[in-house]
């Protein structure tokens, strides 16, 4: 059955019982009115007044049968239109990590039915699609390294050789970081799709986030005293995480790194890592030039820079962050940007810490 002719049916009965309770009064009525003339003769029916009948009539059949028509329609409509409810709820449920997994049918051949099969193949076209992307990614990826390396070494050689001319050694170097530049690229095209595949080899044992916060803290410092930028680690409380160590220092790396190129001559770092409730909250605010509010959104976005004029003077492919992301996902973490009142650029980890500190 349609879902149409389903509302119809069920709209239909409704009008049904609310037409048996105004007939049955009416009836009801009627009857009273033909036994008071039995009893009393035409003179006793008369003086009834035909209105005050008709008022009972409405409202101890028209009223009930109004009541029966909204309470009753609403709730066969609400039955009839549960599907509806139940296909936007998956639809809303819907993102690449549940691709391959269909959404029920009722099975009844209604519309609905029908779009949800039509919604199950376009799933199934859209995982397909989202495979072989990042199995591209990884195969050109994994065979881009042997070249890259052969390059990379080449150019050493040449960048170093002593009977080169200066002019081919400073050429060689100028490749050289190129190359560094691309290998680093690919590195991390390789990560983010075997992220995406759930490849990513992940240990899971006790790590001490204040010790990777306090290490983070003196690597920033030697990164930031070129452009005169202070780095403070304002609070540090003792708090563990279940994880894989070198990927949550890798974590703590690349947003150390961000804000320090994005950062302005003479600038500030602040770091802390407090616990709040049940998780560890790592916060890291730098001053800089701050992102426009309808870019701030897509800070997370791959290949994602912001104010391209601005950046282009900056090192970087714009993974950085993406990486951080798929990491802090993959502890059952969340990681925020925003930007403050001040104008500062903020950005909050947190992650579930382990009951057991230190």
């Amino acid at each position: 059955m349609t879902l149409r002719r389903r509302i119809l049916l069920y709209y239909s009965i409704t009008l049904s019982l609310s037409l048996v309770i105004v007939g049955y009064w009416s009836w009801f009525e009627f009857n009273e009115q033909r036994n008071v003339v039995l009893r009393g003769g035409v003179e006793a029916a008369l003086k009834e007044s035909p209105l005050q009948e008709t008022l009972e009539i409405i409202f101890y059949g028209g009223l009930p049968a109004i009541l029966l028509g909204i309470l009753g329609g609403g709730l066969l409509m609400r039955r009839a239109l549960r599907p509806i409810e139940e296909l936007t709820e998956a639809l809303e449920k819907t993102d690449v990590s549940n691709l391959s997994n269909p959404v029920p049918r009722s099975g009844n051949g209604d519309e609905l039915d029908r779009m949800t099969a039509v919604f199950n193949r376009m799933k199934e076209r859209l995982g397909l699609s989202f495979t072989q992307a990042r199995e591209f990614t990884l195969n050109a990826s994994h065979e881009l390294k042997t070249p890259l390396t052969v390059i990379h070494g080449t150019l050493e050689q040449m960048a170093t050789h002593e009977q080169a001319a200066e002019v081919d050694r400073e050429r060689a170097a100028s490749l050289l970081e190129e190359v560094q530049r691309l290998s680093s690229i690919v590195g991390q095209l390789s990560f983010l799709a075997r992220a995406d595949a759930g490849l990513l080899p992940s240990a899971r044992e006790p790590v001490a986030l204040d010790d990777l916060v306090r290490d983070l803290a003196e690597e920033t410092m030697i990164l930031a005293s070129g452009a005169e930028i202070s780095v403070t680690l304002s609070e540090c409380q003792p708090l563990s995480v279940s994880g894989d160590k070198m990927r949550l220092r890798q974590l703590l790396l690349n947003l150390a790194d961000n804000a320090v190129k994005y950062n302005e001559r003479s600038g500030s770092i602040e770091m802390t890592l407090v616990r709040q409730n049940d998780d560890a909250v790592f916060t890291i605010t730098n001053t800089g030039m701050s992102l426009p509010v309808e870019l701030r959104s897509r800070v997370f976005e791959r290949f994602f820079r912001g104010d391209l004029a601005h950046n282009s003077a900056i090192e970087g492919s714009g993974l950085g962050l993406s990486i951080a992301k798929s990491i802090v996902e993959a502890h059952q973490g969340v990681i925020c940007y925003e930007v403050l009142p001040d104008g500062r650029t903020q950005v909050v980890v947190t992650l579930p810490a382990l009951l057991a500190q230190r």
